[in-house]
């Protein structure tokens, strides 16, 4: 990746920041068939999410980031991210394709470094408290709390937020939209949902997304209408 190219992402930092902070639903496109992916990357972007997720078990994932890019233009939102950055070689990959976020579902120094080389807002998987601890020293802004379901949901989330009330946290597993409130009192300040988010229509899939948005933002109610 060029100077340019690295400056070019690193600028766009705080914008992502943003839409973290205000719009804090991050969709995941997570599916076998590349067609498929798209459309929902696309229905995403239309229903009005800031932040999209391409996962790198989307065939040809890193192709898919720097499609959605250039059917956006130079400015965002949406911001377009990959996931699943499990190794160096990834991350290399996910930048090369203009990722301006990378998401990991474990901790990894050698993705945490080259994120923070390179300048763009990562999200760093973690699930017990060693784990979270050594993902925000690594260089997290903000760490993903993964997977929570299987483990007590929100209830778990609460517990270790006691000694860790410090460090932003992402709540991502598998739960629905209407689960969001719970996590958010449980003191997550961003959610991560991939199917709970697609509807069979165009329509729907926005229609869940609003509703997402609505529960998910800063000072939401509980009862947000849909």
């Amino acid at each position: 990746m060029s100077s340019t190219d690295t400056a070019a992402i690193a600028s766009v930092k705080p914008a992502v920041a943003e839409s973290f902070a205000g719009a804090p639903v991050v969709g995941v496109v997570r599916t076998g068939a590349r067609t498929e992916a798209a459309a929902i990357a696309r229905a995403f972007r239309d229903g009005g999410l800031e932040l999209i997720e391409i996962t790198f078990t989307v065939p040809g994932a890193a192709e898919l980031v720097a499609e959605l890019r250039r059917e956006r233009g130079e400015e965002g939102p949406p911001w377009i991210g990959m996931g699943t950055v499990t190794t160096a070689a990834r991350a290399h990959e996910a930048l090369e394709a203009g990722a301006e976020f990378l998401v990991t579902p474990n901790v990894s120094r050698a993705v945490a470094e080259l994120a923070l080389e390179a300048g763009v807002f990562l999200v760093v998987g973690a699930l017990t408290p060693t784990e979270i601890v050594e993902a925000s020293a690594a260089g997290a802004d903000l760490v993903k709390v993964f997977p929570l379901p299987p483990v007590g949901g929100p209830g778990y989330l609460s517990v270790v937020r006691g000694p860790l009330g410090d460090v932003p946290m992402l709540a991502a597993g598998g739960f629905g939209v209407e689960e969001i409130p719970a996590y958010r009192a449980a003191g997550a300040v961003a959610f991560g949902l991939g199917p709970p988010l697609v509807g069979a229509t165009p329509e729907e899939t926005a229609s869940r997304v609003r509703r997402a948005l609505a529960l998910a933002r800063p000072g939401a109610a509980g009862e947000a209408g849909g």
